[in-house]
């Protein structure tokens, strides 16, 4: 680049946003790159301005590691979400259900399935949890 071009050339500053890492996390995941969403999600939780913004971030985050079977570390953070700002995002519940399942403890995810039904009798989740809670049942019935 010559020295009047450099003259002319336009600076745009670039001020990264929380909702600029989790739209490439959620593109990362789309992708099946856990390791690029994981990271980005986090990098999206702890630029977030409002605490729904951060809980939903964490929350997604939790669901990559459930997805490549880090079954502890979606569980931790989902653990903390739910004890701070389970009345934020009652999903923490059901995607902790999730884990437990995964991991066979089925009465505690029974437990956490059904509060999330609880609290969400019409959630974005209400399908897949009612169906979670009956395959809980007739496997604890079974036992």
């Amino acid at each position: 680049m010559s020295e009047t071009e450099n003259e002319k050339a336009i600076i745009i500053p670039f001020i990264p946003t929380s909702d600029f890492y989790f739209q490439r996390g959620i593109k990362a995941f789309q992708k099946n790159d856990m390791t690029k969403a994981k990271e980005y999600l986090l990098r999206a939780s702890t630029l977030s301005k409002t605490e729904e913004e951060r809980v939903f971030a964490l929350c997604q985050l939790a669901i990559c590691h459930q997805q490549t079977g880090e079954f502890s570390e979606s569980m931790e953070i989902l653990e903390e979400l739910i004890q701070s700002d389970g009345d934020i995002f009652p999903e923490a519940y059901y995607f902790q259900a999730n884990n437990y399942a995964f991991l066979d403890e089925l009465e505690k995810s029974l437990e956490l399935v059904i509060q999330y039904l609880e609290l969400e009798p019409d959630g974005d989740f209400t399908e897949e949890a009612e169906s979670l809670k009956q395959v809980i049942e007739i496997e604890i019935k079974d036992y």
